[in-house]
């Protein structure tokens, strides 16, 4: 009689998700693309995929699908719509409320409640740099992102949570370029001597993608509960004179000889930069407003004594090491998506939190970053000198 033989019974294993809300903000975006690509080059991981939460019409729509990562349209004023996208196996949520605009605080509570209900047991959250440093009951978006890191902390009690506060975008920096190219100047809202916290995109991702795809790394692990708020910020950190003289040593590596200078603008002229910048608006009202800024702003014309040994002393070490690489072109943020009024805000929030007195720059190096990835943070100086052609205008 012939023998039988068994076929072995290989169950497929379900698919497990890493959710992303807010898909359709400039930092969504680069987590499902960069989640992506990183779940790909994980053999163990082939069963895992990105979904993404994003407002109805969202402009990602059909790159993602390419990408074949799943896209939920919801109403954030729609708490069942929103428990709806994260029915399944969801592992990870990444809870990124970078809103378009100043829903922040209602959008993100119905993502909370539905969060709870769906019992999501790891919640990574996305908040701002300076949070602790806003003046309460202002409305601002730095005192919104504290109300929900609250709200986080009183949700959030079936499953373990963390949170990484994201200071100023290196990548926002594009958004100068008009200036630099048409004033030669880098004008800021700060004085010469205030530092800007910054940090790279890649950073981000990189910090998110550790603690989403290993729950042995260290944000789960020896540290966990005791550390749940990762700060996560370059080193140095440049004051204004000295960012632009970053800048300027980045352009002269081509051979291009202008200096670019610092430059103290008010608030209002920041502020009216972005939105001008952000509507498209025609080259004459650029120009307008470039030249208004050209007129009494502050210049770089004192003595920089310690400020600038410091730079001369580190951030000539940087140079000397930068990689000669270009950012991949998805990080360079479109002002018309990018520069919503939130966005707008939070930008000037940055601003405020480095005039304020009672906040004063790290010395030492923080050490986050280089924890949760084992690389170094990427300093402000490698981004210029990786996109210096991005700031030369068409010379």
């Amino acid at each position: 009689m012939a023998s039988s033989v068994e076929t072995p019974n290989i169950e497929k294993k379900k698919p497990k998700y890493i959710l992303i809300t807010h898909g359709d903000s400039y930092l969504g975006h680069a987590l499902a693309i960069y989640l992506t690509e990183q779940i790909y080059k994980h053999d163990t991981k082939k069963h895992w995929f990105v979904r993404v939460i994003c407002k109805e019409k969202s402009q990602y729509k059909e790159e993602y699908e390419k990408r074949k990562i799943d896209v939920k349209e919801v109403d954030y004023e729609s708490q069942p719509m929103i428990r709806e996208a994260m029915k399944g196996h969801v592992k990870t949520m990444i809870f990124n409320p970078f809103t378009h605009d100043d829903r922040l605080i209602m959008q993100a509570l119905n993502v909370l409640e539905a969060a709870r209900e769906e019992i999501i047991p790891f919640t990574i959250m996305i908040s701002s740099f300076g949070v602790t440093t806003a003046r309460p009951d202002t409305g601002s978006p730095m005192c919104q992102f504290l109300a929900i890191e609250q709200k986080l902390k009183e949700f959030n009690t079936f499953g373990k949570w963390i949170i990484f506060r994201v200071p100023f975008i290196q990548q926002y920096l594009h958004f100068w370029s008009k200036m630099v190219e048409d004033r030669r100047i880098l004008g800021m809202p700060i004085s010469q001597t205030d530092s800007l916290e910054t940090v790279h995109i890649k950073d981000i991702c990189a910090c998110v993608a550790q603690a989403a795809l290993s729950k042995m790394s260290m944000a789960w692990g020896a540290k966990y509960p005791q550390k749940r708020v990762y700060e996560l910020r370059s080193v140095p950190s440049f004051t204004l004179y000295n960012m632009a003289k970053s800048l300027s040593e980045s352009l002269k590596e081509d051979g291009q000889a202008p200096e670019i200078h610092s430059a103290v603008v008010t608030e209002e002229q920041m502020e009216h930069y972005l939105k001008v910048l952000a509507s498209g608006s025609s080259v004459t009202n650029m120009h307008r407003i470039l030249g208004s800024m050209s007129l009494g702003v502050c210049i770089d014309s004192y003595k920089p004594g310690i400020l600038y040994s410091v730079y001369h002393g580190v951030g000539r070490i940087i140079f000397s090491a930068a990689l000669k690489e270009e950012d991949d072109p998805r990080w360079y943020p479109c002002p018309a998506e990018v520069l919503t009024p939130f966005c707008i805000q939070l930008i000037m929030d940055h601003f405020k939190t480095a005039r304020n007195p009672e906040w004063s720059p790290v010395v030492d190096n923080p050490t986050d970053i280089r924890d949760l990835t084992g690389n170094d943070p990427i300093p402000v100086s490698r981004f210029f000198m990786n996109n210096r052609r991005h700031f030369r205008g068409s010379q």
